[in-house]
């Protein structure tokens, strides 16, 4: 969340590890160009891989959120607001896989 992407893909890809990101549309300090780039360089390994559409959305979220968001949340600054993920219950559903 609210960061930018440093490491290697395959490694993420072969164990298809799940991974939500959640950023705002202008993190204050990476923006959301690169999550939005990471998302779609894995997403094109899922495919060529031969994942369905439906398998990759299993495995991958990108949840880019507006600043209305966030100052709806008591949040000026996106940065600082994406903490605020930890209290969406649909987001901790996924990342917990919690019915």
């Amino acid at each position: 969340m609210s960061s930018q992407w440093d490491g290697e893909y395959n490694n993420v890809v072969d164990a298809r590890i799940p991974l939500y990101f959640f950023i705002g549309e202008n993190d204050s300090y990476y923006g959301s160009d690169n999550f939005k780039e990471t998302y779609n360089i894995l997403y094109s390994n899922y495919d060529e891989q031969g994942l369905t559409n439906e398998e990759i959305d299993e495995l991958l979220i990108l949840d880019v959120r507006d600043h209305e968001y966030f100052t709806a949340h008591g949040y000026s600054d996106e940065h600082a607001g994406c903490g605020s993920a930890a209290h969406e219950e649909d987001i901790m559903k996924w990342l917990l896989e919690v019915e």
